[in-house]
Order: C-alpha cells, then sequence, then structure tokens
C-alpha cells in the first residue's frame, strides 16, 4: 500500500500523473491512498490558502490539475476500483460518540471554517489486484 499524504498537489499536473502512472506498473497486487487539496480552490477559501503558503515558499504546482474528485488521474494512469471522496463526507460518516468525544478535547469554535476546509480536501484511492501487464 502506499499512502500520499499532501504531495501531489506540489508537483505539476505531469509529474504527480507519472508517479501515480508508474505505481500501477511498478506493483502487481498495491492499494494507493492519497489525501490532498481539491475542488475549486479559486473560490475565496482556496485563495487565502494559496496566499498563506506562497510566503513559506509552497508552491500547489498541482493545484489546478485536480479536479473536484480526482478519480480521472487514476483511471488514466490504469488503477482499477478508483474512488474518492471529499474529507466532509468522510468527516460526516464518523460514529458521533467519536466526533464528540474528539470536538470535546480540541475546541472547534469555527465549525463553518472547518467545513470549508474538508471540502478543500479528498481522499482518494486506487486498488488493483493481480493486474498484469504485457509490454510490448
Amino acid at each position: 500500500m502506499s499512502e500520499i499524504l499532501c504531495v501531489l498537489v506540489y508537483m505539476t499536473p505531469d509529474q504527480s500523473s507519472k508517479q501515480v502512472n508508474w505505481a500501477s506498473y511498478a506493483f502487481h497486487t498495491a492499494m494507493f491512498v492519497n489525501y490532498e487539496q481539491v475542488n475549486d480552490m479559486m473560490d475565496r477559501f482556496g485563495q487565502v490558502m494559496i496566499e498563506n503558503l506562497q510566503p513559506r515558499q509552497c508552491n500547489l504546482a498541482g493545484v489546478g490539475g485536480v479536479s473536484v474528485t480526482g478519480k480521472e488521474r487514476f483511471l488514466k494512469t490504469g488503477w482499477e476500483n478508483v474512488d474518492a471522496l471529499d474529507m466532509m463526507t468522510v468527516y460526516s460518516v464518523i460514529p458521533q460518540d467519536d466526533v464528540a468525544r474528539i470536538e470535546h478535547l480540541e475546541f472547534l469554535d469555527e465549525k463553518e471554517l472547518l467545513q470549508q476546509l474538508l471540502q478543500h480536501s479528498i481522499d482518494e484511492g486506487g486498488k488493483q489486484l493481480i493486474h498484469f501487464r504485457i509490454r510490448l
């Protein structure tokens, strides 16, 4: 299993597609999990995020290359059983007892800000089982 946390977004779309493609050919049985910024990063929330990263010289070179779901990149590079969920969806299926316990530990006064952040992030990935390719 390969897990990538907010790495592909720092690469150009071409570079990240090559990385995802390489992983699909390098392993016959694999799972790829990726978490990164997506959605319309050109809205006000996305622009503030980008502006806050620029002084730290953190260029999000791939920010425009990932769609709302991000699934296309995996499907085009040979991954099977691809799925993607925005983190707000993931957050909404966490048992409410766990959410209450966590929110009690870490006071959250800006629920709207958290919702915006989670809507701009996805957990995506693909898996392939005993996948063979013939190269000519």
